[in-house]
């Protein structure tokens, strides 16, 4: 989750030398390069006397999300061309040099005003970038690979993201993977492993090999395993597990596989997306979690028109939000997890957990599972400030715990192994969580409860 602080909340400072960095790392596509292609608004950028060697177009998008398009031309020397996002259409043009496979470019606005810089790579196929701002307070990263033209339909911003669920066998019980491939390969997801009677959190990475580097974090945020293996679309996941002095081989088997929403646009002073998961066998889901969505892109759209800032350097991505999601429990009939709204605008983050029945699609509320003389929101307050201080940060940090007081566990999903309760995604905490034992709150249960499967 760190990564979408970096992305919309912190400050970051870019280097110019990474470029330098990163050139020996990448690897070069033997695809035939297309020929010079003919954009007069390309080639009008530089003396006519010149001759170009080449004239390209890259199409990407920024931190995986907002799609833009590049027209490039280069002399031998200089690189320059324009840049345009493809959802609002706005255009800057790019002024800089190519020196070998590495890349400087100016980013300059329709005033003539430096807006942003580009500094990394350009290896044939594959632009590599990261971009910052003109006071080098904001930053963001693009990746962008050779098109037929400027003109190519682009792809949905969801188009490379899914969520996958993987059963397995282990220590003759069973194991419960589920894996959420968001932004820029980022990967997050839960372990659960019968035999541990415990689940464990997943945060990592997918690399373009498909090799994936993962860990499984304890609810005290520490972490468990080192996990890797790699993503076979046909063969399923043998999943290694190497953790306090053990090793584990888990094979994987893909049981379902779910696409996800993403909304997103981008002009010069403003940018918003929103990545969710979306089901395949339940409408009555798919149409709660868009209208959640939807309204949240609204609220941010009229809030952006009411903030609305001039179109200079440095208004440039100024108001910025994101929202994204994590799954904590998928089965054959629930569908669980978080979705998290951040704004630049806003002082703290909000958000929403949600407990999809995939029989009915609708959502399970503590009325579904509790008899109505269990007093719920008392019981589970009193919960967490009776666990509250066990936690190794409650003691050690007074701003950590004055944090958990005032705001609490507003937030509840549904486990494996119990219901959790869940605080905010705070910026610099992130998201912490108390979990409820199904045996705790077993004599409190409905029995005709939609979980009774899961309630040992």
């Amino acid at each position: 989750m760190l990564f979408f602080i970096y992305r919309y909340l912190n400050i970051l400072s870019l280097v110019a030398a990474v470029a330098l960095g990163t050139a020996g790392s990448l690897t070069a596509q033997k695809t035939r390069l297309p020929e010079t292609m003919r954009d007069t608004a390309v080639s009008n950028l530089f003396d006519k006397d010149v001759r170009l060697k080449w004239i390209r177009f890259y199409r990407g998008r920024f931190d995986d999300v907002s799609d833009v398009v590049l027209s490039l031309g280069y002399d031998g020397t200089n690189c320059r061309g324009y840049l345009t996002y493809t959802e609002s259409n706005e255009r800057f043009k790019l002024l800089g040099t190519l020196d070998g496979i590495v890349l400087v470019l100016e980013e300059i606005d329709k005033n003539g005003q430096v807006s942003g810089r580009l500094m990394g790579t350009l290896q044939d196929q594959l632009l590599d970038v990261d971009w910052a701002n003109a006071s080098n307070t904001l930053g963001s990263r693009l990746e962008a690979e050779v098109a037929a033209s400027d003109k190519s339909i682009p792809g949905t911003c969801g188009d490379n993201k899914w969520v996958r669920r993987y059963i397995a066998r282990w220590s003759n019980a069973r194991v419960d993977f589920t894996l959420a491939r968001v932004h820029n390969g980022t990967l997050n997801g839960y372990l659960w492993i019968e035999a541990d009677n415990r689940t464990y959190t997943l945060t990592g990475k997918i690399f373009k090999d498909n090799k994936m580097e993962l860990q499984a974090l304890l609810p005290n945020g520490r972490t468990a395993a080192q996990l890797s293996g790699f993503l076979d679309e046909t063969k399923g996941i043998d999943l290694n597990w190497i953790g306090s002095g053990e090793k584990r081989t888990l094979k994987m088997i893909q049981r379902y596989k779910f696409q996800v929403g993403c909304l997103e646009y981008a002009d010069y002073t403003s940018s918003y997306d929103a990545l969710y998961p979306r089901t395949t066998e339940c409408a009555g889901c798919n149409q709660s979690l868009d209208q959640l969505v939807a309204e949240w892109v609204e609220k941010c759209k009229v809030q952006m028109s009411q903030m609305e800032k001039s179109a200079v350097p440095e208004n440039r991505n100024a108001l910025r939000a994101s929202a994204w999601y994590e799954v904590t429990c998928w089965t054959e009939t629930i569908f669980c997890g978080y979705l998290t709204f951040a704004a630049s605008w806003e002082p703290e983050m909000s958000g929403r957990s949600f407990n999809y029945d995939l029989r009915t699609g609708k959502e399970i509320t503590f009325e579904d599972l509790f008899n109505r003389s269990f007093k719920s929101e008392e019981w589970f307050t009193d919960f967490a400030r009776k666990e509250s201080p066990k936690m190794a940060k409650f003691a050690a940090d007074p701003q950590f715990r004055e944090w958990l007081q005032a705001d609490g566990f507003p937030l509840f999903t549904i486990r494996r192994d119990g219901l959790e309760l869940s605080t905010l995604f705070h910026p610099v905490y992130g998201q912490y969580s108390l979990t409820v034992p199904y045996s705790t709150l077993k004599p409190y249960m409905r029995r005709d409860n939609p979980i009774a499967d899961l309630v040992k």
